[in-house]
């Protein structure tokens, strides 16, 4: 069994994406370019972001908040790469199985695993009829073993340098 090969671990974008999954994308595209500003116009002003399992001690993050930890977290990379396996649509809600690959500053590989459950919001009506929904809900679950490893080791190292 190769789950590579499955028919259900590759995900096509569709001809005719949703509004969500459009906006969904954006958000991807920006986490590629790594734009912190593409990337904090993905979501609602009223965000409420969680990392999840719960055993990662981490809070909920408005979206000051969620801006300042992401700040954080970008210069701690030279490379990243999402790719999507799954997109499952109900609503104004979405769920994603997706995964990473990446590279540290220092060069170290970085992998992860996540599923997104993700509630939209229609954009602000100042935004003009062409506007995508923005993200008001997120629920990020990651691997919670490769995150710990991977952050507490490349923080380890940023401190030394200092």
């Amino acid at each position: 069994f190769n789950p590579s090969q499955s028919p259900n671990y590759g995900f096509i974008i569709p001809s005719a994406p949703s509004p969500n999954l459009r906006a969904f994308l954006e958000y991807v595209d920006a986490l590629h370019a790594w734009d912190f500003d593409a990337l904090m116009s993905s979501f609602d002003d009223a965000l409420e972001h969680r990392i999840l399992p719960q055993s990662l001690g981490r809070p909920v993050l408005n979206k000051r908040q969620y801006g300042e930890y992401f700040r954080g977290v970008m210069p701690l990379f030279r490379k990243f790469q999402l790719t999507i396996h799954e997109v499952i649509e109900a609503g104004d809600k979405m769920t994603i199985h997706a995964s990473s690959t990446g590279e540290s500053i220092t060069g170290a590989p970085y992998a992860n695993e996540y599923t997104y459950i993700v509630q939209f919001v229609p954009p602000p009506p100042n935004q003009g009829g062409k506007a995508l929904p923005k993200m008001r809900f997120v629920k990020e679950f990651v691997d919670s073993s490769a995150t710990v490893k991977f952050f507490t080791e490349e923080r380890a190292k940023a401190k030394a340098r200092e």
